[in-house]
């Protein structure tokens, strides 16, 4: 997906993996991205990375206790973000701010590895194990971009601290029972751990990532692996928390990369599909007071706690995951949902401020604290310059449509579009580094109409699939792009019966109640006539619509909204 840590380290390692990706992601240095997504990044660097309170990031390991459980996670999850962040702009202020933040961070480090918040006695409770998963996260990736071989070394004596601290042997602790949500909170360190192995090629890391897995199956585990190929369920494995449940599924996925375990990847792609299919907001996150509901059950007002951030971010994280590895269209079109929708719906676009919980009916309330949400919602903003672009071994790959410039192995294209205000994007080969390639566009699942013009030829794509053009190409030819924002009503399901909501393109609309004084309404018609019209004045974003008398914004621009209409 992004250069992730997990990407990272596969670029960087002498170990090949024994499943390589399918779809490789454009690396951060080689593209710029503009319109709204390079707008929201530059708000996310602005407006809250560079704001963060660096003492109370750092307080609880300096001074431990911490004044939260689990407040050591965030300074690993600022680090993350920062790391791809600057990868991406070379900002000399996010480094000067990363590089404080690490050195502090690897100074708290005890002499035997431990690298926590909790005082001796209350060592390996709780959050603990959770807390040194994101120390690895954060540190790796900071080892990856910068080359500080001490925070390699850092990572390695908080791995050798967990691998001698856990286990079957005599004498070691039992991981399951260290944490809550049935151990699923502190077994997610398997994904760093599957990194660090990665990286370092130390068998006992590898080691430990099996633990994790077998521990599962403990008679206090969560039988993850086994509820999923038994049930087909998250609703019905351990006790459906979202967050660290997809946590662990991410490193499920990793290890089976590094592996080529064949037994690894079907329960985590069945996982995906049940929540894609039963347990996926039309915003494209998921939850409700952060677990997993049943079947269809997707209540959405301010009471339902709808959409963690941790949830959306780990949601885009383990669909990225599936994205490289398959290069499956139908995984780029779930980026693109909770990009354009969850994602940036969690932040104020003025300011930076996450919401923790992103209702579709009420009031979403943005803020600058330090808590779990607002430290994960800007590692996914910083995640987007890799999950628009790619490569395959035939071609380049157009994932996203976003304005901006990308150079892959075989081309640097240049691209230029105002979507998703419409559906017009010109791409140009501005060098072709090969003269041959196909060039890979994906044709998104809402449009009616997607058509292509390259030379003299012209394309038509089908719904939900790749439209590969193969041919000689050389600098100067231009792709012009042609794609209907169509409009879709939904209905409400279970949860919103008498309901429908409207989506143009991949945006989803909400009645956002400062432009509806009368109060929402119902659309009108079955298949509404969707008028684009002027901003009132003092609604500073750039896309109004009327559906009968109900006037319309996209979801990630609104405040006080409902996304789920009166159908009548």
């Amino acid at each position: 997906m992004t250069r992730s840590l997990f990407t990272l380290v596969l670029a960087a390692s002498a170990f090949a993996a024994k499943v390589p990706d399918r779809l490789s992601p454009a690396a951060f240095e080689t593209q710029r991205v503009e319109g709204m997504l390079g707008e929201r990044m530059r708000v996310n660097l602005e407006g809250r990375l560079l704001h963060v309170d660096e003492p109370r990031l750092l307080r609880g390991f300096q001074q431990p206790p911490g004044e939260q459980d689990w407040i050591g996670e965030h300074a690993g999850k600022y680090l993350d973000a920062a790391c791809n962040t600057w990868r991406y702009t070379h900002d000399a202020r996010i480094k000067s701010q990363m590089d404080r933040i690490a050195a502090a961070l690897m100074q708290a480090q005890k002499p035997d590895g431990y690298l926590g918040t909790y005082v001796d006695a209350k060592r390996w409770t709780s959050w603990d194990v959770w807390v040194h998963k994101y120390d690895l996260i954060g540190l790796l990736n900071y080892h990856e971009t910068t080359g500080n071989t001490q925070a390699l070394e850092t990572a390695k004596k908080v791995g050798d601290l967990l691998a001698r601290t856990f286990g079957t042997a005599p004498g070691h602790r039992d991981l399951i029972a260290s944490s809550t949500h049935v151990g699923m909170a502190a077994s997610s360190v398997l994904e760093p751990m599957v990194a660090l192995y990665r990286l370092t090629g130390e068998k006992r890391y590898l080691d430990f990532c099996w633990y994790i897995v077998h521990a599962w199956d403990q008679p206090n585990g969560p039988k993850i692996l086994a509820s999923l190929r038994t049930t087909g369920s998250v609703f019905r494995t351990a006790n459906a928390k979202a967050y660290e449940m997809m946590s662990d599924l991410v490193g499920v996925a990793d290890l089976y990369q590094i592996t080529g375990d064949a037994s690894l990847l079907p329960p985590v792609v069945t996982a995906w599909h049940d929540i894609r299919d039963r347990r996926r907001y039309l915003t494209g996150t998921t939850s409700s007071k952060e677990h997993f509901l049943d079947d269809e059950l997707l209540p959405a007002g301010d009471k339902d706690d709808v959409g963690e951030g941790c949830a959306t971010v780990t949601w885009l994280q383990l669909t990225g995951r599936l994205y490289r590895l398959t290069g499956a269209a139908e995984y780029a079109e779930e980026l693109e949902r909770t990009i354009y929708n969850q994602l940036l719906g969690a932040q104020d676009p003025h300011n930076g401020n996450i919401c923790y919980f992103t209702p579709m009916n009420g009031a979403k309330k943005p803020g600058p604290g330090i808590n779990c949400c607002v430290s994960s919602e800007p590692r996914g903003i910083s995640m987007i310059p890799q999950l628009a672009w790619g490569f395959t071994e035939k071609g380049p790959t157009v994932g996203l449509y976003t304005a901006g410039e990308v150079t892959t192995p075989f081309a640097k294209l240049t691209s230029e579009t105002a979507f998703p205000r419409d559906g017009s994007v010109k791409l140009t080969v501005k060098e072709a580094t090969r003269k041959h390639f196909t060039l890979q566009l994906r044709v998104p699942q809402w449009t009616s109409r997607f058509t292509v013009t390259a030379g003299k030829q012209k394309f038509t794509g089908r719904p939900g699939a790749w439209l590969e053009i193969d041919r000689d190409w050389k600098a100067g030819d231009i792709i012009a792009i042609d794609m209907d924002m169509t409009v879709q009503v939904h209905p409400g399901g279970k949860s919103y019966p008498d309901s429908v909501a409207i989506q143009r393109g991949p945006q989803v609309l909400a009645a956002e109640e400062s432009l509806n004084p009368g109060g929402v309404k119902s659309p009108g018609s079955v298949a509404p006539s969707l008028k684009t019209v002027a901003p009132p004045q003092g609604w500073s974003g750039a896309q109004v619509y009327t559906a009968g008398s109900v006037t319309l914004v996209p979801f990630a621009d609104a405040a006080v909204m409902k996304v789920w209409l009166p159908a009548r």
